[in-house]
């Protein structure tokens, strides 16, 4: 499918804009016959000089990062997206762990580049737009020309052969590499182009990190629905970004969310009065979307929709359906998308099963057997339930859930909820001790801590006596996250002793 859609386009739609690069202050086109020659190109020198290689990627968000990505899917080779945010050290562990054989990078991340290479020999590196660089795209542009031919003469390309390794977020454990197939992203992109309102023509924003699989695949489903991508290296200028490239709609991590909705109140009632145009929609995924958030975009007239799923999954579990009623606190409609198939287990815990699943943990057998059963359903360690529509929501994580000596069981993710919606409390992280049956509450808030005090226990006042708080205490500055913006949880062992 995408292959296929990539190849429509380069002949049906040559010069329209694929892609929407910043200039000053203007927006420059992209067009599709540029963007697919670069991708032709840049398979041409992998086939050559690294075929069927394992090839990280370590940048900004940028054209020419998803160039070599898509480049690494049409030619064989394995992408491996890497955390900007990571050191050099753990960059290079990955390396060794998966067999990487090059690295590619941007200009900013050249030092962290070397010094990785440095630390996991014999990894090749190379630069965006370096000289170097250059030197090889001559040479493949000179032998297409002679070969008359390209990527785009085929037929077709393996789409179930591992072609990502992403690794997964690392919350609470280390980090594993997912071996994800073209056939895994497919189902997302089916999934979402049946769900959500995009057509050829409309406008919106490559501003996921694409070191994640949430940014990843919501990316080739804009693009292959024809959807013009303005590029955003720099999260921080979300609304900038929203402003430049009059976007339609787009797909966010919540943090981004608050920071978007914080932007527009300084600038006028509205999206539509701060921007000069509504903003169709939004879609959230990665981490949950406190109800503080979703009720403040719904204030500024963006209709706020949600998807669920892990890395694991290609991140394709459920999503809101745009035309449909807004279900806050929902996690949306399970897939459509040919072959997937959810349900709920006896214990509560959301399985699916489909092309959408990994392939498997790189190089962990064990683990990826404890996580997909014999009859192929992958457990995803989320509790919650599917209601008659077929939404699905969440309750917590089967790992984090409390299991007091009572017999009871405690959600922290339901206490952190209700601690968020309390107006001054922006964070909150819930643990507990079984044996004692005491609850704990750790939280961030722009109250004073006696108020903090004061709201919760009148909050306790609601809530049945297993689920009271008996503990909270205040920090001085927000959590730590994780990429896509959930917050790092401290070891098993100290969250539910």
């Amino acid at each position: 499918m995408i292959f296929e859609e990539f190849k429509r386009f380069r002949k049906e739609r040559p010069d329209e804009a694929a892609f929407l690069i910043s200039a000053g202050d203007r927006s420059v086109p992209v067009s599709w016959r540029r963007f697919t020659d670069d991708i032709a190109t840049v398979c041409w020198i992998i086939e050559k000089h690294a075929p069927a290689s394992k090839i990280a990627l370590l940048g900004e968000n940028s054209y020419e990062w998803m160039v070599a990505h898509a480049a690494c899917l049409f030619s064989g080779a394995v992408a491996i997206p890497v955390e900007t945010g990571l050191s050099a050290q753990e960059i290079a562990a990955r390396m060794k762990t998966v067999g990487a054989k090059v690295l590619l990078h941007s200009a900013l991340y050249a030092e962290k580049a070397h010094e990785v290479a440095a630390l996991a020999p014999p990894l090749a590196t190379g630069g965006f737009g370096t000289r170097k660089t250059d030197f090889f795209i001559k040479s493949a542009l000179a032998a297409i020309g002679l070969l008359s031919k390209s990527i785009w003469h085929r037929k077709s390309v393996d789409v179930d052969r591992t072609a990502m390794i992403v690794f997964t977020s690392g919350t609470t454990s280390e980090p594993r590499g997912v071996e994800l197939s073209i056939s895994s992203l497919e189902t997302f992109v089916e999934s979402t182009s049946a769900a959500l309102a995009m057509k050829p023509g409309d406008r919106s924003l490559m501003l996921l990190p694409l070191h994640h699989v949430f940014g990843i695949a919501a990316t080739y489903t804009m693009l292959t629905r024809g959807v013009a991508l303005g590029v955003c290296p720099d999260f921080r200028r979300i609304y900038d970004a929203f402003e430049r490239f009059s976007v339609n709609f787009a797909f966010l991590v919540p943090a981004l969310a608050d920071i978007l909705a914080a932007k527009i109140k300084t600038k006028g009632p509205s999206a539509e009065a701060a921007l000069g145009q509504p903003i169709d929609w939004i879609l959230t995924g990665g981490a949950p979307l406190t109800r503080r958030t979703y009720d403040s975009l719904t204030e500024l007239g963006v209709k706020t929709i949600s998807g669920y799923g892990l890395t694991e999954t290609a991140a394709c579990y459920s999503m809101s359906v745009s035309s449909d009623e807004p279900r806050p606190c929902s996690a949306g409609k399970v897939s459509s998308a040919r072959g997937v198939e959810t349900k709920v287990s006896p214990e509560g815990e959301l399985l699916t099963r489909g092309p959408n699943v990994m392939r498997g943990y790189y190089g962990m057998p064990e683990a990826t057997a404890k996580a997909i059963d014999a009859d192929g359903w992958y457990h995803t360690g989320d509790v919650g339930r599917i209601d008659e529509d077929g939404y699905v929501w969440i309750t917590g994580r089967l790992s984090r859930t409390i299991v007091l000596s009572s017999g009871k069981k405690v959600s922290p993710e339901e206490l952190e909820a209700k601690l968020t919606a309390i107006d001054g409390i922006l964070e909150a992280l819930v643990s507990g001790d079984g044996a004692t049956r005491d609850v704990r509450a750790e939280v961030y808030a722009a109250i004073p801590e006696n108020e903090v005090q004061a709201k919760v226990a009148l909050l306790n006042r609601t809530l049945p006596v297993h689920q009271r708080i008996k503990l909270v205490t205040t920090r001085d500055e927000p959590f730590p996250r994780t990429a896509s913006g959930k917050i790092k949880l401290p070891p098993p062992a100290a969250t539910n002793a």
